[in-house]
Parts: C-alpha cells; structure tokens; sequence
C-alpha cells in the first residue's frame, strides 16, 4: 500500500527527476566516504600502530580527516537538494490538490466538512512535509548504510559477520511486526486529526448559537469526545513506538557481547586482528543505529503514506458536474432565454427536489420564484448556475441545453449575486475584476459610478487597491454586496440568478443597493430566489413552487387574485412573519 502511494506520488514530480538524482548521488558520495572509514582505521591500527610505522599513522590520519571533510561537505549538499527537492514537491502536490479541489462540484462541498478539507491541506500536507525534508534523507542514507555496513563486515570476516547478521534477523522480525501494528495506529491518527478540525470549526463558526442558548458545557462535551477518540489514536502509536525501541536497543547491545566474545577469543588466538576487531566494532555501531534511525524514519513515512491516502482519496473524487463529450462554448452574444423542459432533481436517489418543472423564461424578463422553505427555489437557481445537473429533463439557455455547453464559457453569461456579498482577501480592485481580470481603470470606475460607489470608493484610503481583508471584513454588509454587484456588472452576463440581495441589510442600505439592482438587472434575465414581499412586487412574473412543483405562475397581482397559496404566502409577508 505505501509503495503504491509513493510510487504515484512520484509520479507527480516527473519534472523532479534529475534534482532527485543529483540529491541521490550525493547521498551515495556521503555514505561511502563514511564506510571506508573503519577501513583506514584498520589499515592504520593494524599496519601503523603494530608495526609502529609513524608514516604510515599520519598517512590514514590524514585519509580519514579527508573522508570526514568528503562526508560532510557532500552530506550538507545533499540535505539541502532534498529539502529543496522537498519543497518544490509539495509546491506541486499543494496546486494539484487545491485545483482538483475548486474543479468539484457543489455535491462534493454539500457532503463534505469543511474541517476535513482544511486538514488535508495542511495537517496532511505537513506530514508529507516533514518526511519530504528529514525522512527522505535518513531513508536513503540508512539503507545506503545498511548495505555498505553488511559488505563491510563480510570484507572484514565473515565468520563475526555472519554471527551479527543473526541477531539483525530477530531485529527484522520485530520491525516487521511494528510496521504492521503501526500503519494501522497512524492511518487512525489522521482520521482524527480531520475529526478534531471539523469538530473545531464547527465549534468556533457557531460559537454564537452556542453563546445565545448557554450550551458551553455542551459543545464542549461534544469536542472533549472527539479529542478523546484522537488521544486513544495516538496513544496506541505511543504503545508500538514503547515497545519496539527497547527491543531494538537491547539487541544492540546484545550485538556488542558478540562481537566482543567471539571476535576478541579470535584476536587472542591470533585468528583476527585487533584493527579489524576495532572496525568491526565500528561498523556494528553503524549497523544497529540505522535501522534505529529507520525505524524512527518508518514512522515518519507511515504518518506520510497515511496522509498520502487521504491527499489521493481526494484526488481521485471526480466531478459529477462535467464537460460532456462535443461540448461547446456558447456564443460570444446571447439573448438570456431560459427554459426548464420537463426537468426533476433530487440531491439523494428517489428524493427528488425539483419534480416535473415546464417553465420558460424570455430574454429580460425578471422571475421570482417564491415558497415555504424547501419548495425547491434554490435548487431551481443552482440548476440554471450548473452546480448540479437534472436527473431529468433539460436547462436550456437560449436552446442550447447546458449539458451540451462547456464549463468555462457558462460564467461569462450566467452569475450568481448571494445573499452576502463575498470578497476575497485582495484589493478593491481584484474583486470588482474577479470575473474580468483585464478591466482597465476606466471599466472599473464606470461600474462604480454605475452602481453608485464611485464616491465612497475615492474616499477610501487606496482607493480601488485598498485592501478588503477577508471576506471582506474591512466594509459593512451593505459595501460588501455593492461590490458584489460591481463585481457583476462588469461581468456583464445575459442571465443574473439573485439569492435576496437586500434580505439582510437595513432598510437605508437596502434603498442603495435596491437603485444599484435597477442599474444591474436593467435589460438582464433575472431569476430571483425571493424571501419577501419587496421582491415578488418588483418582479415581471411570479413564480410559486411548492415540494418540489411549480403551482402558480403570473404577476404578483394577477396571483393574489387567481392562487389562494400565492395569496396566503402574501398575508403571511404583510403581517411580517417573513421578510
């Protein structure tokens, strides 16, 4: 499982390849400078020392200082490529991810928590992050000391060789029973890791309905259960990591009586040489304290291979919503005609939302679609947007059904203005132009004056590149959805699907952002989601859904006449029940 993660996660570097080789080689320059060391030792000890050849001693002396610089100097290049290497991955991973994750569908947004999403982009990203910097290095440098180690060794003798390699045996065991255990423990640990952050979220954005029915005690009980499910998986992971390194440790040490034992009776008896019992001494350290270094860098790969999963998890969400097959763009110029051909939708399978709605709306014409609280209005605009696609039937946009129609070329005539104005952290000057990134200064104050911000926009102290902070949390609501509607117009759709755009301001701002709408949705297809009286008065044609139906169709006063349901939802709005 993890080498199928991190063969595909390779796979996204391809670019990569010759950093990657380059930080490889100089992980191989560093490990057998190191290696040959114990050598040179020996050489000296055995031919220098015992044969007291002073020449000889200042000759391996300066050999091994010259390993060492080798070792160092190549090792220090090598954690810098990998780091290096490391960074610009994740710079790659983090992209693919977030634009995979603006490519999905607003389905995918329903059924997901946000918390959730939040955490693979950064608790998971971070994970990866940290074995991308430290683990990669210590793998490759650990295995290269392993088998460098075990070659050493049986250069030196075999027999002592061999002896420890017994013993490296049992630790494999051991390590295969800890990997095992462990990869469970720390896929569990990311799993909550993304519980805890929604859990989080969800606490902190809501902190005001818990505030306003005094239920502290209970959020947090909620939280404190999800925190404790997060701290029983890491403590399983604690109780792998208490037993195996112990283990590991003792057979170390275990390994130093048997070299000493054997290799010093052999030295006694003249069979191996006091230098070569020093460097196989040596090389025993360097044996046990890379697979310990393993181990430690095991878990760091686990905790990345887990991360991985949930990264590729995602990756591999398509999209419901899609360019079909001969998909086209619409026309540069089109009139704004809408219709609903016999169309039913429903979020979840056999629960439909929209049933059966034959509904045409000509070019200029404005269309509340009003009812109870999940009558399907919304559903109504979020099929005209293409959020979501009907189970039956077709939305056409000037005949063309939007199936039919490429992605990209749908913002261009249909935008969406919510009930709040949303901004992006920026300038004044990025969300006006959001959907018209090359407007110049002139389209930007000509929306203004437009709109009728053009003198509040030059009081601010940048003017149109003051910055809106986020979500635009330096303006009022009202501000805020006067952007918005900049935002729009210069856009300059065909097709305007509106959420209530005045619902919740006061009633002097809402004067300003009503004469800003008249300027907007002059000459415009409007669908709006109404939620007030104002609304369905100010529209052409009034729509009345209900479970999913459409049940009355004509002018506002045309329906108070000839729908009693229309006429009811009227006096529940004049007697201020709804806005």
């Amino acid at each position: 499982m993890t080498g199928g993660r991190i063969r595909r996660a390779a796979g996204l570097a391809a670019g990569l390849k010759s950093a990657a080789l380059g930080a490889v080689f100089a992980t191989i320059v560093a490990t057998v400078a190191r290696l040959l060391g114990p050598l040179v030792v020996r050489t000296g000890i055995d031919d220098g020392i015992a044969e007291g050849d002073r020449r000889l001693i200042a000759a391996t002396a300066l050999v091994f200082l010259g390993l060492l610089v080798v070792q160092y100097v190549s090792q220090r290049i090598a954690q810098l490529a990998v780091a290096t290497l490391g960074e610009k991955y994740l710079r790659i991973l983090r992209s693919t991810v977030f634009r995979h994750l603006m490519r999905l569908d607003m389905g995918f947004y329903g059924r997901s928590k946000a918390g959730v999403l939040v955490s693979r982009m950064t608790n998971d990203i971070e994970s990866i992050q940290e074995f991308a910097e430290e683990g990669a290095v210590t793998l490759v440098t650990n295995l290269l000391t392993i088998i460098g180690v075990a070659a050493g060794m049986l250069f030196v003798d075999v027999g002592v060789a061999l002896q420890v390699f017994a013993l490296i045996l049992v630790l494999l065991v051991i390590s295969r029973v800890f990997q095992t255990y462990a990869a469970r423990a720390y896929r569990e640990v990311r799993n909550q890791i993304g519980r805890v952050l929604a859990s989080l979220q969800e606490g902190i954005t809501g902190v005001r309905v818990v505030q306003a029915f005094t239920n502290e005690p209970g959020q947090a009980g909620d939280f404190g259960g999800v925190n404790e499910d997060y701290f029983e998986a890491n403590m399983r992971t604690a109780r792998a990591v208490a037993w195996y390194f112990p283990a590991v440790a003792f057979l170390r040490v275990a390994g130093y009586g048997v070299v000493l034992f054997f290799g010093g009776r052999r030295v006694i008896g003249g069979d191996l040489s006091f230098g070569s019992l020093v460097s196989l001494l040596m090389y025993l350290d360097w044996f046990f304290q890379p697979i310990t270094n393993l181990s430690n860098t095991y878990n760091q790969l686990q905790s990345a291979s887990a991360a991985l999963g949930k990264l590729f998890a995602l990756l591999d969400t398509e999209p419901t919503v899609v360019d079909t097959p001969g998909a086209v763009d619409l026309p540069a110029e089109i009139d704004g005609a809408i219709r609903f051909d016999n169309v039913s939708f429903g979020y979840l399978p056999d629960l439909p939302v929209v049933k059966d709605v034959d509904l045409e709306i000509p070019p200029g014409e404005r269309v509340a679609v009003v009812g109870e609280t999940g009558a399907g209005k919304s559903t109504l605009a979020r099929l005209v947007l293409r959020f979501f696609d009907p189970d039956r039937g077709a939305v056409m946009l000037d005949g063309h059904d939007l199936r039919a129609v490429t992605l990209a070329s749908r913002p261009h005539h249909v935008v969406l203005i919510p009930q709040e104005g949303f901004l992006y952290n920026g300038t004044l000057r990025d969300n006006l132009s959001y959907a018209h990134p090359g407007a110049t200064d002139q389209e930007l104050w000509s929306v203004c004056r437009a709109i009728g911000i053009e003198d509040w926009v030059r009081q601010l102290p940048e003017r149109l590149d003051t910055l809106v902070r986020e979500r635009g949390s330096r303006f009022s609501a009202g501000e805020r959805q006067l952007v918005a509607l900049g935002r729009a117009l210069l856009a300059d759709p065909a097709v305007i699907v509106l959420d209530e755009a005045t619902a919740n301001l006061d009633p002097e701002t809402e004067a300003g952002v009503e004469r800003a709408l008249g300027t907007l949705l002059e000459g415009r297809t409007a669908l709006v989601i109404a939620h007030r009286l104002r609304s369905a008065e100010q529209a052409d044609r009034v729509i009345m859904m209900d479970q999913g139906r459409v049940i009355a169709d004509g002018t506002h006063i045309g329906l108070i006449e000839s729908s009693d349901s229309y006429a009811r939802l009227v006096q529940v709005w004049e007697r201020g029940v709804l806005r």
